[in-house]
């Protein structure tokens, strides 16, 4: 993984995880390998419908280190989501 000044993965939410299956073309049944969480609970997370909890936040770290996204594909899709956001999409 790339080493920016900080570390990225420190600062993602649920958001994220839709956005880092696209980036590896991983479906939710795919990516509950990497996650280590049934694809059901993935695509809630996702959908904002349970808590991203510690527990999963960690999950999610984990699989974004097994995948090597790197902190700028991490940077970019804050960048992705607060353009989003900004324009009122979801």
């Amino acid at each position: 993984m790339e080493r920016l000044p900080y570390n990225q993965l420190d600062s993602v939410d649920y958001r994220y995880i839709r956005q880092v299956r696209f980036l590896r073309n991983k479906t939710l049944k795919q990516f509950e390998e990497f996650m280590g969480v049934d694809h059901t609970v993935i695509s809630r997370l996702e959908n904002g419908q349970i808590e991203f909890s510690p527990l999963y936040k960690e999950r999610f770290k984990e699989a974004c280190r097994r995948l090597r996204v790197s902190n700028i594909e991490l940077v970019s899709i804050r960048k992705l989501l607060e353009m989003k956001s900004q324009r009122g999409y979801k």
